[in-house]
């Protein structure tokens, strides 16, 4: 097959077997791949925890929530007012309080969370990370709960076992007064891997309503935008819709925007600031490709005396520097597509090594990596462009070379 003499002259250079050559090569290879891994991993960690935000996140919690100073007597009228709120898709009325679960001397204490399987599939998606043996969601009159998952953890129980909620109001008897209590039977473990799994407790709404002697009433109403990330339209729909009834809409960005901004803050930050990284790669292959010049003086001067023109010089070496390139890129694509497999399936076993939760004081608890075709082009093409700028210098000095100066010291 035809290829241009700057294409052939290249790529014998880039695979010329000359030791030193050799190894100069291997080291600018090998400091690009390093880089371009490191980035590609670190972007597909962030980008992990945005997924982990978006699926589990801003899956389970309502993106509204709507309260009032009181309780709420007529749920039927104002959901259906919040339902016809543009940017909404569910509503769903809930009866919430606080709590102590009591199991062999442990103690949890829980946000318990009055919610109806029916209809509150309209606003959330807690039934779809509900684990364990036969796991189910709450029956009504049976006095069943869900525990999050840190919750079952701290308490050491699991799906069929019973635990004791303990209620901040009292019940008084003739012998004094005691706090109320109820024996509930645990019918499932939600695991979200998320912050959410440290404190929250669900029950059926009528069961929590008997326990929080709410009858008849609500705490709150949750509802669901068609746009999690518009949740602060359907906030503001939803006061107007409401003004002057008492009611206030809360947005989830209120309790997570800030991490939310975070996360998106500090991904285009660390792409920035690794960039550098890669850029130091791309010295690093300056100064390789300024060794190969000087190790192929001779050919140079050469092919400018048989009559080649400059440009077939730089063109050479922008050969070679572009091999060089798209090899440490796509090694370093690769490693840091296999270290991040192999980080996200090994994090559970070192947590287990080590006998503790490494991301037990944030909000996601696992290590999620997400690898996005867009942040692996970025990155790529980012190092693609730095390391071709970095051949610019060394080929442009290799046809500023003077035949004459060179093959008199042959």
């Amino acid at each position: 097959m035809f290829r241009p003499l700057a294409v052939n002259i290249g790529v014998r250079y880039a695979h010329s077997r000359r030791s030193f050559i050799s190894f100069v090569s291997a080291l600018a290879v090998g400091g690009l791949a390093l880089s371009v891994a490191i980035l590609v991993f670190v972007q597909a960690v962030v980008a992990g925890f945005q997924r982990e935000m978006n699926e589990r996140i801003l899956g389970v919690v309502p993106h509204v929530r709507v309260g009032s100073l009181g309780t709420i007597d007529d749920r039927g009228d104002v959901l259906d007012a919040i339902r016809s709120v543009e940017g909404v898709s569910g509503a769903a009325a809930v009866v919430q309080g606080r709590g102590l679960l009591v199991q062999s001397g442990r103690v949890a204490g829980v946000n318990l969370i009055g919610l109806d399987p029916e209809t509150y599939s309209e606003v959330s998606r807690i039934d779809e990370f509900i684990v364990g043996r036969e796991a189910r969601m709450p029956a009504p009159g049976r006095f069943e709960i869900l525990l999050g998952e840190q919750v079952a953890d701290r308490l050491g129980v699991a799906a069929a076992d019973d635990v004791t909620v303990v209620l901040p109001t009292t019940t008084v008897t003739p012998l004094g007064a005691f706090p109320r209590q109820k024996k509930l039977r645990v019918v499932g473990v939600v695991d979200t891997g998320s912050q959410l799994d440290r404190t929250s407790a669900y029950l059926h709404r009528k069961d929590a309503a008997k326990l929080l002697r709410a009858g008849a009433l609500d705490h709150e109403l949750h509802v669901k935008a068609t746009d999690a990330l518009g949740a602060e339209s359907v906030r503001a729909r939803i006061n107007d819709a409401l003004a002057g009834q008492g009611f206030r809409a809360i947005s989830w960005m209120a309790s997570f925007g800030n991490l939310y901004a975070a996360i998106r803050y500090t991904k285009n930050m660390l792409f920035l600031l690794l960039s550098l990284l890669v850029a130091v790669a791309a010295f690093n292959l300056v100064s390789s490709l300024v060794m190969i010049v000087n190790e192929r003086r001779g050919d140079i001067a050469i092919l400018r005396t048989m009559g080649s023109r400059s440009g077939l010089v730089i063109g050479a070496f922008l050969v070679v520097g572009t091999l060089i390139a798209v090899v440490g890129i796509g090694l370093g694509v690769a490693a840091g597509i296999g270290l991040g497999i192999v980080a996200e399936a090994g994090f559970p076993w070192l947590e287990d090594l080590l006998g503790t939760r490494l991301m037990g004081e944030y909000l996601i608890t696992a290590l999620p990596v997400e690898y996005a075709v867009g942040d692996v082009a970025r990155v790529a093409a980012t190092a693609f462009v730095l390391g071709l700028a970095a051949t610019l210098v060394p080929a442009w000095r290799a046809a500023r070379l003077n035949p004459a100066d060179i093959l008199q010291h042959e």
